[in-house]
């Protein structure tokens, strides 16, 4: 077992990190070289003149410590300092802005979704939460929220055997595709060379690979003796919502994230990420699932006593727990009514960011299990059809705690799909 050293506990308290689903902190992750994809990064008016050197300490998703860009909101969730989101204001909205002295920073059109969004500079002297406050008293009609931002919901790593298990690998048709949400990886990488990777541009920052990104990339589409993936050799269109950006994984970037997968005709999308409510989260969220299109995400790691954090939290995403090889429940998971399904995410092989394999635990790593199951049924976008995997799976779940649906493991576990899976979605 690799041991996690001293230096990176003290450097733990540097970060200021999502308060929830915070995973651990890496060394030295090296720059991911250039690939595939389409749209804007998410670099922002705070960070730009960052250095943004690949050399420095980031957190298991990529971020760089930098306290100046961050700030909290009343309940104490971290969001980018010195911003507030507007969804779709209309023009008496932005003047109500206006006079208040906020300044627009950019507008921006998700045709996808069928949103836009408008980003405020908040005025001198006025604090993130102070500015949310003034605008909901001013225009109580308006959506506005802060740029939140959102973290892994992995909580433990371990350095693995080399082989650890051999999985009964099968190769669905590439036609079978998924989408990620999540943090870079090196999609160059041996356990990703049957599978066909697509890549959201991060625009003018450089992509950083991470455990976290690598991780879930690999348990969705990668192919490997070791590991036991749910769609090996599967189209991937993985979004890196992070960038290597201290500012990373931010509410309005994971919209942006939603609008690309939705762009390329991606039907199922994993988030292994999770953090507090928003209302521009909320309103993308449901724009995607309107269209007949399934979000499957991590609960959180915050124990038992801890609510299900979001965007697993609202209605009709489909919430994931995590269990180990006995099938009890992991003991940080998260509980409550909006737990869908259990998969295996206590102690599982996933590839390392440099080759290799790791022992990874956490709910972020049960997710894609799930996600692969709504995958192979659901080829394209249909609401119908969306109807019709809830209640397969629903059937096809093994049943595990106190009778009927439970707030601990949902309606039950999901194994990993079988050759047999694939071979009947994609006929």
């Amino acid at each position: 077992m690799r041991a996690i050293s001293i230096a990176v506990t003290i450097l733990a308290g540097a970060f200021l990190a999502v308060p929830v689903c915070a995973g651990p902190l890496d060394l030295g992750l090296p720059p991911l070289s250039n690939v595939s994809g389409t749209l804007g990064g998410i670099t922002t008016r705070a960070d730009a003149g960052l250095d943004t050197d690949l050399r420095l300490v980031r957190d298991s998703v990529g971020r760089p410590s930098a306290p100046r860009l961050i700030a909290k909101d009343r309940s104490g969730f971290h969001v980018v300092r010195g911003e507030v989101l507007a969804l779709s204001p209309n023009d008496a909205s932005l003047e109500v802005a206006h006079r208040l002295n906020f300044s627009v920073i950019r507008r921006e059109t998700l045709d996808s979704l069928g949103l836009n969004v408008t980003v405020l500079q908040i005025p001198d002297g006025m604090s993130t939460a102070e500015a949310l406050d003034a605008l909901h008293r001013a225009d109580p009609a308006g959506a506005y929220d802060l740029n939140h931002l959102y973290g892994p919901s992995g909580s433990d790593k371990r350095e693995a055997p080399d082989k650890l298990r051999a999985a009964d690998l099968a190769h669905p048709n590439r036609s079978v595709r998924i989408g990620m949400i999540d943090a870079g990886f090196d999609p160059h990488l041996g356990v990703f060379e049957s599978a066909s990777v697509t890549t959201k541009d991060c625009g003018t920052r450089t992509v950083v690979t991470t455990e976290h990104g690598t991780a879930v990339a690999s348990l969705l589409v990668g192919s490997d003796d070791n590991i036991a993936s749910g769609l090996p050799g599967a189209a991937l269109y993985a979004a890196d919502v992070f960038c290597g950006s201290p500012t990373g994984g931010n509410a309005l970037a994971i919209v942006r994230a939603l609008a690309w997968l939705a762009a390329n005709n991606v039907t199922v999308v994993n988030v292994s990420l999770c953090g507090p409510a928003n209302v521009l989260l909320a309103a993308a969220v449901q724009a995607f699932q309107k269209q007949g299109r399934v979000i499957v995400a991590a609960v959180g790691n915050d124990g038992p006593a801890a609510g299900i954090e979001y965007p697993a939290g609202y209605p009709g995403v489909v919430g994931v727990t995590s269990v180990d090889d006995a099938n009890e429940i992991q003991t940080e998971a998260n509980r409550g009514a909006d737990v869908a399904f259990a998969a295996r995410g206590v102690e599982v092989a996933v590839a390392g960011m440099h080759g290799g394999h790791d022992t990874v635990s956490g709910t972020s790593f049960a997710a894609p299990i799930v996600a692969a199951r709504f995958s192979l049924l659901l080829p394209m976008a249909d609401s119908r059809a969306v109807f019709e995997a809830w209640t397969r799976l629903q059937r096809a779940a093994k049943h595990l705690g106190p009778p009927g649906r439970n707030d601990i493991f949902g309606y039950g576990l999901l194994d990993r799909p079988h050759f047999t899976d694939a071979v009947t979605a994609v006929q």
